[in-house]
């Protein structure tokens, strides 16, 4: 299991799926543009800017709840750090009728075990 740490540049809270900006400091992770879509894990620690937070890379996150065991979920389109099931993704996706970025988080385990798997950002691009 690899966990890391990292400043928080904002407030993050445990679970949020969470990026590396350029200046090092971790930020919630955003479907919106490919660097803010390149998770490099879920926040283990919550805490205010400043604060060092730890990072699940690849191991269990546990602490979601809801999960149907097999499930991959997704970084949210609508909530920053947020993860949710392909379902929700979509449905997100087609409200905000514009292009965004589909980031695999992990695949659920147990209701509320998640086994994190990161993928590359694919750009999926909005077509009424």
């Amino acid at each position: 299991m690899a966990i890391a740490s990292f400043r928080a540049g904002e407030t993050i809270t445990a679970g949020d799926a969470v990026y590396v900006g350029s200046n090092g400091l971790i930020y919630k992770a955003s479907a919106l543009n490919t660097t803010q879509a390149s998770v490099g894990g879920i926040a283990i620690d919550g805490g205010a800017a400043g604060t060092l937070i730890r990072v699940n890379a690849d191991g269990v996150y546990s602490g979601l709840s809801g999960m149907t065991p097999g499930e991959y979920r997704y970084l949210s389109v609508s909530t920053s750090g947020a993860i949710v099931d392909y379902p929700t993704w979509a449905s997100e996706f087609t409200a905000l009728a514009s292009d965004a970025y589909l980031t695999t988080i992990g695949r659920s385990v147990t209701p509320t075990d998640l086994q994190v798997e990161l993928s590359t950002p694919t750009l999926v691009v909005y077509s009424p």
